[in-house]
């Protein structure tokens, strides 16, 4: 994800659990703002996402999980891309039989799959936004891209559309592309599309006004806000449990079956850039004496160490702690029922997460 998202400051502390070695602090503030660690977990509409169209023999182990079946019901394969002309891939045989078999091996564990279709280039770089505004703009271009979509997404049971980068006088395009290809999915399969997480009218995102929620209201089934890369100017969590509510509740204004997204990944800060990191990476960093596993103000785990050369980093993630203590704050008040959770970056996550969070549901 690459939504624009400047560091807040967060009031919150909260007790480290990793015996690896972390700072310490009161769990007080915690308690308060409804971060404890043994709360129960509301019941939500769950869905987790791969970024890809293959699912590895270890994620089609957590999907086999009677737990992972309690938290998520439906997945999406963010897979799908648009090309120069607006046909959408993949298209070669091959790749549709395997997606067709794919599909109907999750339709036999109890999931409903959906394709997402992401802006990016054959060599998965994303669209920038003037390319991507000038294609959504052409109407010879939005017309390939839904006749050769339901090619695509013909084994499928939704669609998602994950539109990036925009300028914001793209605004009247995006509305033009989900109003021109809500009939031609709708009813019989779902459509969703990607919203980026403002907190103020007018959007404090660039491009963010793009995306006219009341407008695309009438055409969609969901709106998923992207609540993800919370601090991307410097090294910080992901997400923040605060500020996902507040994007989530401008949003629900608009309309009422939104989803926070929440990350399975995490973000290794380094001199050089950013970069996704995984669970098992932050534990292998961590369990060195010299590198000991801390937690930030809003509970999210991190770990400082020297790279190649002996460039610092810092990488932040998500643990089954951290999670749970977030979704345990996302209480029916504070967020109500309609509200689901995306859980992005499948195959990313703590392998205990949804064994824990199932356990914390009545």
């Amino acid at each position: 994800m690459t939504y624009l998202r400047i560091w807040l400051s967060s009031a919150l502390s909260i007790a480290c659990v990793l015996a690896s070695g972390c700072g310490s602090s009161s769990g007080d503030d915690v308690e308060r703002v409804g971060l404890g660690a043994d709360v129960a977990l509301p019941q939500r509409r769950g869905t987790l996402l791969l970024d890809g169209c293959v699912i590895d023999a270890w994620s089609r182990s957590t999907l086999a999980l009677p737990s992972t079946k309690r938290v998520a019901s439906e997945i999406i394969l963010l897979c799908a891309v648009p090309r120069g002309d607006g046909t959408v891939g993949p298209r070669d045989e091959s790749a549709t039989r395997a997606l067709s078999s794919l599909v109907d091996d999750l339709h036999r564990e109890g999931y409903r799959a959906h394709l997402g279709v992401a802006f990016t280039d054959e060599s998965g770089q994303r669209y920038d936004g003037a390319q991507a505004s000038a294609s959504l703009a052409d109407p010879v271009w939005r017309a390939r891209f839904r006749e050769t979509l339901g090619t695509v997404a013909a084994p499928f049971d939704g669609v998602e559309l994950d539109l990036q980068a925009l300028p914001n006088d793209a605004r009247a395009s995006v509305t033009a592309l989900v109003s021109e290809l809500s009939p031609v999915v709708r009813p019989q399969k779902s459509l969703s599309v990607f919203v980026p997480p403002s907190v103020t009218e007018p959007s404090d995102l660039p491009g963010g006004d793009a995306f006219a929620r009341r407008e695309l209201a009438p055409h969609v089934d969901r709106m998923r806000i992207m609540t993800l890369d919370f601090s991307e100017a410097g090294p910080g969590p992901t997400i923040d449990p605060g500020w996902a509510v507040d994007a989530v509740r401008l949003a629900l204004a608009d309309f009422p079956a939104c989803d926070v997204s929440y990350p399975l990944y995490g973000t290794d800060f380094g001199p050089r850039g950013r970069r996704s990191a995984t669970w098992f990476e932050a534990m292998a960093l961590g369990g060195a004496p010299r590198t000991p596993i801390e937690r930030g103000p809003t509970g999210a785990p991190f770990v400082r160490f020297s790279g190649f050369g002996g460039e610092l980093h810092e990488l932040w993630f998500d643990d089954a702690t951290s999670t749970a203590r977030a979704l345990g704050a996302w209480t029916f008040d504070v967020l109500p029922p309609s509200v689901g959770v995306l859980y992005y970056g499948l195959g990313a996550e703590d392998p205990a997460l949804f064994e824990s969070l199932a356990a914390r549901i009545p």
